[in-house]
Formats: structure tokens, sequence, C-alpha cells
């Protein structure tokens, strides 16, 4: 069988791996942040960690560094650069024959910029957009677009004696992407078995590439989000998020675990 690559990182980390099947390497998703809009000039810088795995999927592991500014009171723009490994990556050995396994990538990566925006100064509703691009360390490069409404609701939490309450934020909603490559790179390989099923049927293998093509993505997203008052202040969030990827030849399903931590900073 052959394997896929993705990246969620965050999230995304994410969220990305490689799996049985060949899909295009999707965008960085997460969101980790809540609904409702920051005071305008709020600028947040966060480290982001992340999980992903699915089915029929190796595991990986990847970081992501982001920072997204509240440039008025309805729009928020951002943008993350990524990394990740896969933990079930396999070398071949001196000696040993090269196996259809061996042509999955070791580390991906993604380079993703976005815009949430609240309609009507909505605290409640936002909608979110991103472009980016998604690679792999054997040359394949993909151009990543995707889109999500975003629901949810910030409660304060403390503020006695005085002091300013802390905000938390559960967040969701579904989530849409396109990932469209712009290079292959180096073919996944994929080896196929025909089995033999009489004395004049040999069980034959013979291993064949298969090419990226364009992938769609539809899944759903859902986290929680921290921020302490005042700025600089410390703000962080974990988040869940699963996808169901679907090219002209396989599908696969994704998921992931992120969380993010960092500062809230306001000029």
């Amino acid at each position: 069988m052959l394997r896929h690559h993705r990246l969620v990182l965050g999230a995304a980390l994410s969220a990305f791996c490689l799996s049985c099947n060949v899909i295009s390497p999707p965008p960085l998703l997460p969101n980790l942040a809540r609904v409702a809009p920051n005071e305008p000039g709020d600028t947040r810088i966060m480290l982001v960690v992340g999980l992903g795995a699915g089915v029929w999927v190796d595991g990986g592991v990847g970081a992501e560094l982001r920072v997204e500014s509240q440039v008025n009171e309805w729009a928020t723009v951002g943008g993350g650069l990524s990394g990740a490994l896969n933990l079930e990556h396999d070398e071949p050995e001196p000696g040993f024959i090269v196996r259809a396994r061996h042509s999955h990538p070791r580390w991906l990566y993604g380079l993703r910029t976005w815009g949430r925006f609240n309609p009507g100064e909505l605290d409640w509703l936002a909608l979110k957009a991103g472009a980016g691009i998604a690679g792999t360390n054997k040359g394949t490069v993909a151009l990543t677009l995707d889109g999500a409404p975003l629901f949810g609701h910030s409660f304060e939490v403390g503020g006695e004696a005085g002091s300013a309450p802390w905000q938390v934020s559960p967040y969701g909603g579904p989530v849409v992407a396109l990932s469209v490559p712009l290079r292959q790179g180096e073919n996944i390989m994929n080896q196929r078995i025909n089995l033999g099923l009489g004395p004049d049927m040999h069980t034959t293998s013979h291993i064949e590439p298969i090419p990226f093509t364009t992938t769609f993505f539809v899944g759903a997203q859902g986290g929680l989000a921290v921020d302490a008052p005042g700025a600089p202040a410390w703000t962080g969030a974990l988040e869940l998020l699963t996808l169901l990827g679907i090219s002209d030849t396989h599908a696969a399903v994704l998921m992931g675990i992120a969380t993010g931590q960092g500062v809230r900073v306001r000029p």
C-alpha cells in the first residue's frame, strides 16, 4: 500500500501525516484563537505543537510559529511557518532491496497566511480564509486554499477583588480546503501484489509510481482558547481537527490535536 502526506499542523500541528493513500498535502488549519475579536492593535505570538494520525496513515509530530494581529474591530490577519516529522519514515538499509515504503517523505513543511473576519462586528461568528504553500523533503510543492465559519462564545472567569477576569472561549465549526500540486517531486511508490490462485498462476509483485493530484478536504474543528487579562499577557489554546481528503485516485481520513502557547501584546 502506498502512503500519503498530510500536514495539519497545529496542528497543526497538528495534523499532518503520511498514509497508505496518495493525497496532496493539506494546509495548516488549526484556529487556536477565540472567535470574538481582540482589541484593535493586539498582536498574538504563539508557538504551536501537534500530533497527527488517522485511518491507514503514519503518525507525525510538528511545530509552528504563528503571529496574528487585530487590525480593526472586525478583521484579524496572521501567518505561520511550520515543519513536521513523519515518525514512521523508513530509510532503506545498505544492501537491502528498496521497498515502496522507502519513498515516503521524512519531513513536511508549510507556510500559510489567513484572515479572520467578524461580520457586523459579531462576537459569536467569524469567517476565516487562508492561502499557503505545503510541501515535503521529496520535492513536492502544493498551493493550499481553505475556508471556515467559526462559532463560539467567550466566558469571563475570575475577576474577584477588583481584578480583571480571564476569557475562556470554546469554538468550533466546519472547514473546507483545497490542495493543488504545483510540483510533483519524487513520486510515492505503490507496491501491487497479484496472488496466484492456481498451479499455472504465479504470485507476482511490482512497484509503480502514483502522482499527486488536486485534493479536496472537508471536516470539522473545535477547541478552547484561554486569554489572561491585560497586555502583555499569556494566551493559549487546545484544538481537535478531523479531515476527509479526496483526490482523483484516493481518499484518507486525517485527525490531529494541537496546542498553542504564547503572548498577546499591545503597542
